[in-house]
């Protein structure tokens, strides 16, 4: 049971991680829509979308891949909505 229980400390050790980064990418990605709006530019840019995918896809092992992209296609979704 002790294991588990370092396991579990693990895990919200890695899920604090991931909050943290995540309020800071979306932070960054409100200052990016400010500077599209300022500048008259169209939030969603395809071909930049498809840029960081394959450069994010790039760093996973192959049989997390599936699930990241799925991962990666959320985070993206939600950086668009807080660019409005």
């Amino acid at each position: 049971m002790d294991k588990l229980v370092e396991f579990r400390n693990q895990i919200e050790q890695i899920d604090a991680e991931i909050a943290e980064l995540f309020v800071k990418r979306m932070k960054v990605c409100a200052e990016i829509g400010l500077y599209k709006k300022e500048n008259n530019l169209p939030i969603f840019d395809g071909k930049r979308e498809e840029e960081l995918r394959e450069i994010n896809l790039q760093k996973v092992d192959k049989k997390y891949q599936k699930g990241y992209e799925k991962l990666f296609d959320l985070i993206l979704s939600l950086s668009k909505d807080v660019q409005l």
